[in-house]
């Protein structure tokens, strides 16, 4: 694989998982902190196995990782000023004021 064809498919992921609400509702938890998953779940009122799916996308993309605490998965955000920044983006976009 080329370089850009690399740069081409991590693009691709990251772009992937912004586009789903659950996924757009967990990166919105984690801007302002960690969460555990229970709380992640309580939070966006979704089931645990559907937020694992998701919470595996953002990890596959390197947008959030996580570490495990005794019997719990505390997740963060990689790059928080890079995904403050998409999802400000796409704020202002749905609301009319962007591009």
């Amino acid at each position: 694989m080329t370089d850009s064809e690399g740069r081409s498919k991590n693009f691709t992921e990251v772009m992937r998982a912004f586009n789903h609400p659950i996924r757009i509702g967990i990166l919105h938890e984690l801007a302002t902190g960690s969460c555990v998953v229970s709380e992640l779940v309580t939070k966006l009122v979704v089931e645990a196995s559907l937020l694992s799916k998701h919470l595996a996308v953002l990890r596959e993309a390197g947008l959030v990782e996580c570490q495990v605490e005794w019997r719990c998965r505390r997740y963060n955000l990689c790059r928080p000023e890079a995904v403050a920044a998409v999802l400000t983006a796409l704020n202002d976009a749905s609301n009319g004021s962007g591009m």
